[in-house]
C-alpha cells in the first residue's frame, strides 16, 4: 500500500527502468547541492518537474488504480 500514491515514469508513460531510476538517485543530489533550486524549479515548470526529473526525463504522476 502506497501512502500518497505516486509513481515515477518516463515521458513515454511507462515504467523506468533500474538505470534510469539510479541515475534520477544520483542525479537527485544536484538538487540538493544547488542550495534547493533543483526542487524549486517544481513550481515554475509546467510539468512541476525537479531538477533530477529533467536530467532523467522522468515525471512523478499520482497513481490512480
Amino acid at each position: 500500500m502506497m501512502i500518497f500514491s505516486l509513481r515515477i515514469e518516463g515521458y513515454d508513460g511507462k515504467r523506468i527502468s533500474f538505470w534510469r531510476a539510479t541515475g534520477r538517485y544520483f542525479a537527485t543530489i544536484l538538487s540538493v547541492l544547488t542550495a534547493g533550486i533543483g526542487y524549486l524549479m517544481i513550481a515554475f515548470t509546467p510539468r512541476k518537474q525537479a531538477l533530477h526529473d529533467y536530467i532523467a526525463n522522468t515525471l512523478v504522476v499520482l497513481d490512480q488504480e
